[in-house]
């Protein structure tokens, strides 16, 4: 599993350390190309949007849910719910 955002590799670093994230990586994409890809900018904030995605071993996408700024609702529940549909 990972993130990915505009903000800087020392920011989720911290982000990291501070939530005790040791399973998961962040990736920054400050240039903002792969972020692009995905219709992720926030419209009016120099933001990106929380999207959630979850990509089969194929590459196809089977989950993708965008929340604005907002948390997905039973997150952890409804992501493993999209992998576990996934796994073929």
């Amino acid at each position: 599993m990972l993130g990915i955002s505009f903000d800087s590799t020392e920011s989720h670093k911290k982000f990291i350390e501070k939530h005790g994230l040791n399973d998961i990586t962040l990736l920054s994409d400050k240039d903002r190309m792969v972020t692009g890809l995905y219709g992720v900018k926030h419209w009016l904030l120099p933001v990106a949007k929380r999207v959630y995605i979850v990509v089969d071993k194929s590459g196809t996408i089977i989950f993708n849910k965008d929340t604005g700024l907002s948390l997905l609702e039973n997150q952890t529940k409804t992501l493993l719910d999209a992998i576990d549909s996934g796994i073929r």
